[in-house]
């Protein structure tokens, strides 16, 4: 069993409990930070590439993952050798001319990342020392009077 197919089969085990939250790649957010909310809604595997889909038609290609975190509250996947995230232009029709990406391939020195966003230019700057994937959610501590 491939690390790909046993973080599929953790992420199966788990659904719908995991927290939706925002996203982040090696250290570079989607949007802003905690700005928008991305829920898991299926995985699936094949020859070491996961393949993890969103509510919203959202999805997330991670080939050869390295180390998972998750329970109710985190989401982590500690490596890959690519990760590409794929949405479709939020309140346009879901057609290929709406479908945009981030992509991240890692290297022996860094990560490189492109898009095809062209309505604002993304701010890509990768950190390798960071999760290749997050799902970030704020949690707010309020204690009973």
């Amino acid at each position: 069993m491939n690390e790909a197919e046993k973080i599929c089969e953790e992420i199966q085990k788990v659904l719908p409990k995991v927290s939706p939250g925002t996203l982040r790649f090696w250290g570079v957010w989607f949007g802003r930070p905690y700005d928008n909310v991305h829920r898991i809604a299926a995985s699936e595997h094949d020859r070491g590439v996961l393949r993890v889909r969103f509510s919203e038609d959202e999805q997330l290609t991670v080939w050869f993952p390295v180390g998972l975190t998750l329970d109710s509250s985190v989401f982590q996947i500690n490596d890959a050798e690519r990760v590409l995230w794929e949405w479709f232009y939020y309140g346009r029709p879901k057609t290929q001319e709406n479908r945009y990406f981030y992509d991240f391939v890692k290297t022996a020195e860094t990560v490189v990342a492109s898009s095809n966003v062209n309505s604002f230019v993304p701010n890509l700057k990768t950190d390798s020392t960071l999760p290749a994937v997050e799902i970030l959610s704020l949690r707010i501590n309020v204690k009973s009077p």
